[in-house]
Order: structure tokens, then sequence, then C-alpha cells
């Protein structure tokens, strides 16, 4: 009789449960579409972002050509030549 009341209610809260309603595709999107703040707000991170990014590239391309020069001081000017000989 346990087992039954246990199925029941089991198949009660499966058959009364909701799904919560799945977001519309490219929600995103159609907001950035129709709402001139919301796309003024989007565009307005998009540069930043893009500009952060811009920025620790240059920031690694920097560091990579100091440990280039770096690396030129402590093999010499005679590169490996010097060395081998």
């Amino acid at each position: 009789m346990q087992r039954l009341r246990v199925r029941a209610a089991r198949l009660t809260w499966a058959l009364t449960r909701r799904r919560p309603e799945p977001e519309a595709p490219f929600a995103e999107l159609q907001r950035i579409e129709s709402d001139p703040a919301y796309r003024a707000l989007f565009l307005a991170q998009l540069d930043a972002a893009i500009t952060d990014r811009d920025a620790e590239r240059e920031a690694v391309l920097h560091a990579i050509e100091a440990a280039g020069e770096r690396l030129r001081r402590l093999v010499g000017p005679g590169g490996s030549d010097e060395r081998a000989a």
C-alpha cells in the first residue's frame, strides 16, 4: 500500500508540474534590435570590451618584445657563434 501511495504521488507530480517556459531564441538580439537604450548600452559595453582586449594584447606584445631584448643581450652581439668557437 505504501508503494502505491509513493507511485501515485510521483505520478501526480509528473502530470501536474509545469515546465519552465523556454526563452525565445535570440531574445537578447531581439532586445538589442528593438530597444534603443539597451542597444546603446550593449554597444558601449562591446566597445569597452574591445578596447580592453586591444590593450591587453598590446601589453602582451610589449612583454614579448622586452623578453626578446633581454634574450638578445644574454646571447651577446655575436650570437651563438662565439660560444661554438
